[in-house]
């Protein structure tokens, strides 16, 4: 009978597939982790658009502008899942608990527009949010296999080139994905500008 010398495979079988099964791993992880997020730019939208139902229609405008009262809504919502900024910035002050770490620079993350849901009544807001992916090499082949560029996928945008990278001076270098989240809540009533009362 001849005998085969089977020593080490069990070492060459776990060098070939523990690297695999670790970015499984690690992709499962950021999977949940962009499911998430997404949950948490939907809510920034709804906190936005319920600050609108506040607003007068003429401030709207101002509202969802970079430091308007919508735009700190969503910023204070998407603050937790912001996780990477640039030396030296500050992050974005939740009351109650204080600046949240990493969630600096948010003025080149967060973008809120206005739109329409169809008459006046109805107020519409949609949250852009760039998100970084932080798993690392799951991350980068999820960003890639995104391919963010393509038609079709316009609320997606990767940052992580040199074409238009404005996350670049971050204290990490992420890859980003880019979430649209809209919320249209019905106003049930109309404001009127204050006019400093009855004359």
């Amino acid at each position: 009978m001849k005998r085969t010398d089977d020593n080490g495979s069990m070492l060459m079988e776990a060098v070939v597939c523990i690297p695999v099964l670790l970015v499984m791993i690690l992709g499962c992880m950021q999977i949940a982790h962009i499911w998430f997020a997404r949950q948490v730019v939907q809510y920034a939208a709804y906190a936005s658009a319920r600050v609108l139902l506040s607003t007068p229609d003429q401030d709207h405008e101002k509202a969802v502008k970079t430091n308007g009262a919508a735009w700190k809504a969503a910023a204070r919502v998407c603050s937790w899942v912001a996780l990477s900024q640039p030396k030296g910035s500050q992050g974005i002050d939740v009351p109650g608990w204080g600046k949240v770490p990493g969630s600096g620079n948010m003025e080149n993350k967060l973008k809120l527009e206005l739109g329409t849901a169809g008459d006046k009544w109805t107020h519409k807001v949609t949250v852009n949010f760039d998100f970084p992916l932080v798993m690392p090499i799951a991350g980068h082949i999820i960003a890639r296999g995104l391919n963010p560029w393509a038609k079709g996928q316009e609320w997606q945008e990767q940052h992580a080139d040199a074409t238009g990278n404005k996350h670049a001076d971050e204290e990490m270098n992420y890859p980003y994905i880019r979430f649209a989240e809209s919320a249209a809540l019905v106003k049930p009533y109309v404001l009127l500008p204050f006019s400093g009362g009855p004359k």
